[in-house]
């Protein structure tokens, strides 16, 4: 398997190449930093002030995605999804694509001080849940695995980054 990390729109080139560094640390295969797409405009919701996670599967999903690949726009901008307040990222299982917003991972977003590593350290898990549904994984009622569902970042913050006793045999014959 491989995996592409794509920058949509606005997002610093040293948070990419830091977060596919993680993620080949945790998958232990190949991850690349691949073209992304800056405009962004045709997705936003302008009432809301949010950007539609699935439109931006759509665009991505447009690309070719060969079967042993998996590919993950990440955004800094705010993602929601209909019903939803907001999301930390959306996947679509039968395309291989995922996305990953960093907006909601910062301290700053919520008036606080800076905190880097947390805030690639958050932003590879949910990475990481994405890519595991892309494979096909579901939601994992342990909540110290990294495909349980984060309803906030308090549950982002307390599962790790790496797949559970269950789920990690499922990865395995997934690959």
């Amino acid at each position: 398997m491989r995996i592409a990390l794509l920058a949509l729109g606005d997002v610093d080139g040293s948070v990419m190449v830091e977060l596919r560094d993680r993620v080949e640390g945790v998958f232990h295969c190949p991850v690349e930093i691949g073209e992304g797409f800056d405009d962004l405009a045709s997705v936003h919701d302008l009432p809301r002030g949010q950007y539609l996670a699935s439109k931006l599967l759509d665009s991505i999903a447009v690309r070719k995605v060969e079967r042993d690949e998996r590919v993950v726009g990440i955004v800094d901008v705010d993602l929601y999804a209909p019903g939803l307040s907001f999301v930390f990222g959306e996947a679509d299982v039968l395309h291989g694509v995922a996305i990953v917003s960093l907006s909601r991972l910062r301290q700053e977003y919520y008036g606080l001080t800076p905190e880097e590593n947390l805030f690639l350290e958050r932003a590879t898990k949910e990475i990481v849940h994405e890519v595991g549904h892309t494979l096909g994984l579901g939601h994992c009622a342990n909540s110290r695995c990294v495909m349980h569902f984060s309803n906030g970042l308090a549950d982002t913050d307390w599962k790790g980054v790496n797949f559970c006793f269950n789920c990690c045999p499922k990865m395995e014959f997934l690959l």
